[in-house]
C-alpha cells in the first residue's frame, strides 16, 4: 500500500473503531426518562416533560399549547408553548402559557386569554411529582397558584390545596 494512502487511512480506521463503543457507553435519552419522575397532564396520563396541561379538570385553564380543537374564541396569540427549563428526580421547572376562560358570560361563552407563566413541580411520590405551583400575573396582580396530585397514582387529575392537603 502506498505511504500516502495508509497516512490517510489510519486516523479513519481508528475513529471508525471507537465510535461503537463510545456509542454503546452513552445512555439513551429514553431509558435516562424511564428513571424520571413524571407529571400529570390532565388527561389521564402522566408523563416526562408534557406539552401541555389540563389542570383545572373542567377545561378552564391549560397550560402550553391550546387544543386545535377549541371551541372558544382566543385573545392573544396561538399556539403558546410548554418550555421545560430543570427536570430532575426531585423539581422541576418550565416557563410557558397559561390559557384561561374568563367566564364572562359564562365559561360556556367566554373566550381564553393568554398569560405568561413560571411553573414548578415537586414532592415526588411514587414516581410522581405530587405538586405544581403555577406563577402569573392576572389583572395586575401575583398569582401563585398551588396544585396537587393524590399521593397515590394513577389518579392523576390535578386538585386544589387547601390548608396544605390536597383535595382532588
Amino acid at each position: 500500500m502506498p505511504v500516502l494512502l495508509r497516512r490517510l487511512c489510519l486516523p479513519v480506521l481508528a475513529i471508525a473503531s471507537i465510535l461503537p463503543a463510545a456509542a454503546a457507553a452513552a445512555p439513551t435519552r429514553t431509558a435516562h426518562a424511564d428513571r424520571l419522575p413524571v407529571l400529570a397532564d390532565g388527561d389521564g396520563h402522566a408523563r416526562v416533560r408534557p406539552t401541555t396541561i389540563g389542570y383545572t379538570g373542567d377545561g378552564s385553564g391549560i397550560i402550553g399549547r391550546l387544543p386545535g380543537n377549541t371551541f372558544h374564541g382566543v385573545v392573544g396569540r396561538r399556539p403558546g408553548f410548554l418550555h421545560w427549563t430543570t427536570w430532575t428526580n426531585t423539581q422541576a421547572a418550565a416557563t410557558g402559557t397559561l390559557w384561561l376562560l374568563s367566564c364572562r358570560p359564562s365559561c360556556a361563552a367566554s373566550s381564553f386569554h393568554r398569560y405568561a407563566l413560571t411553573l414548578t413541580a415537586g414532592r415526588v411520590r411514587g414516581g410522581h411529582f405530587t405538586r405544581m405551583t403555577l406563577r402569573y400575573r392576572y389583572q395586575g396582580q401575583a398569582v401563585a397558584d398551588t396544585r396537587c396530585v393524590a399521593d397515590r397514582p394513577p389518579d392523576v387529575v390535578w386538585g386544589l390545596v387547601f390548608k396544605g392537603r390536597c383535595e382532588s
